[in-house]
């Protein structure tokens, strides 16, 4: 019963969250004041009532028109705040009570709240950080759906939240650091073996070449310990760095931010050169520069290409909708981070190697660059860039 109640919170705590949502992406393209004036009619500048303005239920009492004029109001409101309160919903039943992330400390958190009714504090916050970062992705995706532009303002305000996010809950919290340990200096038949690259599995013999005989050491683990942040900023963590929490948190954050706004800059960059002409924008750089502060660096490379994929279906659909045949990447930017995190417990072994491993990487990331430069230029050549 008391999860039941959680879940129906959740909900009402979304459709508030959206109805605020609603301002935002109304006001902020535009340079509005958020706070003034109060929420009116658009077409006879009325205030609207109070019970009007109540998430969900006020524009189906309506029917979707305004109790002065008549004039109808856009069904953006009640979708925003509908997607809104049916994600915070979802986010809470996946993430606290059936551990979708599977963090050994979420395994308690349902138990808890049969017992005593409430929920661990540790569980609330991990929710609260994948809450914010949801209604953020909303907004800015909004933002670019009916204005074509993503407010400054509200990047930068998610990226400065994230980043506070990370420098209070470092890796691998809510689990304790000392999960870590061996994974950063494993200690092996009573001696010590130097961090190996976490791309790979552990030693099965001592740097003299000794076999290391089973049950009798406790060597580095093989699954990197999960927390709110999925990974840190690097792995074996400098040791300086793994002992100040604040430090490493604050690191993680600031690459993530960091490869978000370089990637779509870089891949901005590389279009142009190739097509002729402007692609992307720079609101979709701050969308992941605001991502990548709330995950850290390694989901926000896969969100850019599963938001990708996304995008083409999306871009279909606007230009259905909107009869433009120019659709905003941002939509598709903000659906790729919430698959990616919402799947990284799947994805994350799969890319360990590629992560953790400098060749690996380098060489991929020219391989990309190539293939981006050499497809742009293709389409530029074949009139498709037109």
């Amino acid at each position: 019963m008391a999860e039941a109640v959680y879940v129906i919170c959740a909900f009402v705590l979304g459709t508030a969250v959206g109805s605020f949502l609603n301002v935002v992406i109304g006001r902020l393209p535009l340079e509005k004041s958020l706070l003034w004036p109060n929420s009116r009619c658009l077409s006879c500048l009325h205030p609207l009532a109070l019970t009007d303005n109540l998430p969900v239920v006020g524009w189906l009492i309506r029917r979707g028109r305004c109790r002065y004029c008549g004039s109808p109001f856009s069904s953006r409101y009640l979708w925003v705040e509908l997607a809104t309160g049916v994600a915070f919903a979802l986010l809470f039943y996946l993430e606290v009570l059936q551990n979708w992330q599977r963090l050994p400390f979420m395994e308690s958190a349902r138990w808890q709240i049969s017992a005593s009714g409430l929920p661990p504090w540790q569980a609330l916050a991990f929710f609260a950080h994948h809450a914010i970062l949801f209604a953020f992705l909303l907004a800015a995706a909004m933002c670019d759906w009916d204005h074509r532009a993503i407010p400054l303002s509200l990047t930068v305000t998610g990226t400065l939240v994230g980043l506070v996010s990370a420098t209070l809950f470092a890796w691998p919290w809510p689990q304790d650091p000392a999960v870590a340990k061996d994974l950063q200096t494993p200690i092996v038949a009573g001696g010590i073996v130097p961090p190996r690259s976490w791309a790979f599995p552990p030693p099965k013999e001592t740097p003299e070449g000794k076999p290391i005989p089973a049950g009798k050491a406790k060597a580095q683990e093989t699954e990197i310990p999960r927390g709110l942040y999925p990974w840190p900023v690097w792995g074996p963590v400098p040791q300086w760095l793994f002992e100040h929490r604040w430090a490493l948190g604050l690191v993680t954050g600031l690459a993530g931010a960091a490869a978000g706004m370089v990637l779509i800059r870089s891949v901005k960059y590389l279009f142009e050169k190739g097509l002729g002409k402007e692609a992307l924008g720079l609101g979709d750089a701050d969308v992941m520069m605001m991502a990548g502060a709330f995950l850290g660096w390694q989901p926000i490379v896969v969100a850019f290409f599963i938001g990708a994929i996304v995008s083409i279906p999306l871009g279909l659909v606007f230009r259905v909708v909107k009869g433009e045949e120019a659709f905003p990447f941002g939509p598709g930017l903000a659906l790729g981070v919430v698959i990616t995190w919402m799947s990284w417990p799947w994805l994350a072994p799969g890319l360990r190697a590629f992560f953790f491993d400098e060749v690996i990487m380098l060489i991929a990331a020219g391989l990309v660059v190539g293939g981006m430069f050499l497809g742009s230029m293709v389409l530029r050549l074949t009139g498709f860039g037109r």
